[in-house]
Parts: C-alpha cells; structure tokens; sequence
C-alpha cells in the first residue's frame, strides 16, 4: 500500500440553484407573479460555478428550483453534460410549514416534471426551500416519496430561523413513509459543547474561516459521516444586488460573499466526492430488505 497516498475525507457538494431575490420569509421579495421583473444572474453566477467544477473535475448535486430551470434549460443541460447530478428544490421556493400539505405537494411534483422534461432522466432528490421540514410538516417525507423522489436532504438537524428539527439524526438513514422508504442526508452538523454546529453551508460557508472549516470536517470524517457542503449561485456573486433587508438578515444574507468561491475550489482539493445520488444508491443497496426508522 502506498503510504503517501492522502487520506481525504467523503463529502458530496450541493447546489441549490436559486436567484439572488429568492432569499425566505421576508416582506422584500415580492409574489412570484413579479420575478420576471427582476434582473436575473442566474447564468453568470453557475457558469462560475460549473467553470470551477470542471477546472477541478469534480462531479456535484444541483438542486435545481423548477421556476428557475424553465427560464435557463440550457444551464441545466450544461450540468447534466458536465457529469453532475440533477435534483429538485421544488418549483417556486415554498416552506413547507407555511404552504401546507396539497401547496408542498402541487410543488415539488411540478419542479420535478419541469426537470424531467428538460433533462429526459428521472430525478431522484430533492431538497426542501430553507431546509423547510419541521415538526409541523413532518408529513412533508411523506409527499416527497410519493411525488416519486428516492433521497431527500431537507432536514437541518438543529436550530435555525426557517425552524430545523433539533432532536433529528445527525447520520444518513432511511425513512419509513407511506409510499415506501425514502434516504436522508441531513445537513452537516457538529455536536459541540452540548450545542449542534453548522460549518458547511450557506451563511456558515461564509462566516466562519477556512481553518474552521477544515477542524469541522476532521471531526466530522472521525464519526464517518460525509461533509455535505451547499452554496447558493448568488454566494458566488459578490456585487449581486440587494434587497431591504434588516441589519441581522442583511448580516445574515450577505456576509462573506468573496469567501465563496475560494471555499468551493478548496473543498473540491480536499475532499473525495460524490453525489447524494451515488450516496444514496450505495445506502438503498446496502440496506435493501433492511428495517426503516423515523428520523
């Protein structure tokens, strides 16, 4: 065995493929009748990302919102010609909390045909705007088996503004549902000090500095579960306009931008990664006749 082979940690990136106006619950972004009159950056924003992805030759989840892939089927097929692993966020950003069950269901149904029909593939992932599963909509796993998805990765196991489940498992597992079993890859979470962290994603990618980051995942790759990372294509985009927003979720929203695309290229050295799709394939494998629990 070659002993100056490098160990590198197992993670998957993931992309929620949003606009720079799709930023949750506030008065600032208007109904979804009046996207169309905002400026979108969209393209120039995942052609950095995907340029990133090739120079590196890593292969990456996109978790595409089904109103944004109608408007740039080309970024789509971009991603799929590239190598990367199409999943679903839906159609028009909803919490599932707020919408309730037939509105989460009319949703992700059509964001997953809007996908399908592009790309001429089955989609299998999805992932819930804001990570927007909670106690409340646990019935939420319940319609993302049924719609036809064999993963999801919308649980944050923790607190957090768009709700969270705190008390949810921090590994990847398998969710009994009505409709059959569906995989979980929660996002990426750290028990320290009594307290549940998030380095890995979003407004944490940003925040907190690289050798945080780098802490994180020796930690995490120490338990043996994989660093999920997700970005957002505005996060690449440090001069994208902004909206009204109030000084925490201003700080919140914005904090870090140049940051996001130096993190990416990093993590993409240093870790081994997959796809949730592949992740998931390799679980629904292994655990195949095995019994299910409930997060």
């Amino acid at each position: 065995m070659n002993e100056n082979i490098r160990h590198l940690p197992a993670g998957a990136i993931t992309i929620d493929v949003e606009d720079w106006f799709h930023i949750l619950d506030t008065p600032a972004v208007p109904d979804i009748s009046k996207w169309d009159s905002f400026e979108s950056r969209v393209a120039q924003n995942m052609n950095r990302i995907l340029d990133l992805f090739a120079e590196q030759g890593v292969r990456a989840t996109f978790f595409w919102l089904g109103w944004v892939a109608e408007r740039h089927p080309q970024l789509v097929l971009r991603c799929i010609h590239e190598g990367h692993e199409i999943a679903s966020h839906g159609y028009g950003h909803v919490l599932a909390y707020q919408v309730g069950q037939e509105a989460f269901r009319d949703d992700i149904r059509r964001g997953k045909q809007i996908l399908e029909d592009i790309t001429g593939y089955p989609v299998a992932g999805f992932r819930a705007a804001g990570f927007g599963i909670t106690g409340d909509a646990a019935w939420a796993f319940n319609e993302v088996r049924a719609a036809g998805y064999r993963y999801d990765s919308s649980v944050f196991p923790g607190n957090r503004a768009h709700g969270g489940l705190p008390s949810a498992r921090l590994e990847a597992h398998e969710i009994t549902t009505t409709s059959g079993d569906l995989v979980e890859f929660p996002a990426s979470i750290l028990p320290v000090m009594g307290r549940r962290l998030s380095l890995f994603g979003g407004g944490y990618l940003r925040l907190f500095p690289m050798w945080l980051i780098r802490w994180g995942i020796t930690r995490l790759d120490r338990t043996g579960r994989p660093v999920i990372v997700y970005a957002h294509p505005r996060e690449v985009d440090p001069d994208h306009p902004r909206l009204p927003l109030g000084p925490l979720r201003r700080f919140k929203s914005y904090v870090g931008l140049k940051s996001t695309l130096p993190k990416l290229r990093n993590l993409c050295r240093e870790l081994e990664l997959q796809t949730l799709g592949q992740m998931a394939d390799r679980i629904l494998k292994e655990h195949s006749g095995g019994h299910s629990t409930r997060p």
